[in-house]
């Protein structure tokens, strides 16, 4: 159901939640305890700490870390940093907007369970 960026992006602050808070973790190693390609992490976790979800710090010891507060980041939140089509209106059979006033024939259905799922990325935290 989730784009593969909102599985790397979760994949890749599942990570950061686990070791030392407050350390940084270059990019490459993320990558490798992860399993995800270097280059495409690197354009997720930028848009991750575009979105204030994660800090960089450059140079030496430099990399990327969870915020220092101590807010939960739900996996909805994550899914909207990486723009994934699941958080959008668009219709899944067109590439259009889709909702009541212009619906698809799939709409009603699709509405509810799209509806659902929400809920629980809202509610599921990192």
């Amino acid at each position: 159901m989730l784009s593969q960026q909102s599985k790397y992006a979760l994949r890749a602050v599942q990570y950061l939640a686990k070791v030392e808070k407050g350390t940084f973790h270059r990019v490459d190693e993320i990558a490798r305890a992860t399993g995800l390609p270097a280059p495409y992490l690197a354009k997720i976790l930028k848009s991750l700490t575009q979105r204030g979800l994660l800090r960089s710090r450059r140079g030496k010891n430099g990399g990327v870390s969870l915020q220092d507060d101590d807010t939960a980041v739900t996996f909805l939140e994550i899914c909207r940093a990486v723009d994934d089509p699941i958080v959008k209106a668009e219709c899944v059979l067109h590439k259009r907007p889709c909702n009541a006033s212009r619906p698809c024939a799939f709409h009603e259905k699709w509405s509810a369970t799209k509806k659902k799922l929400l809920q629980f990325l809202e509610q599921e935290e990192l």
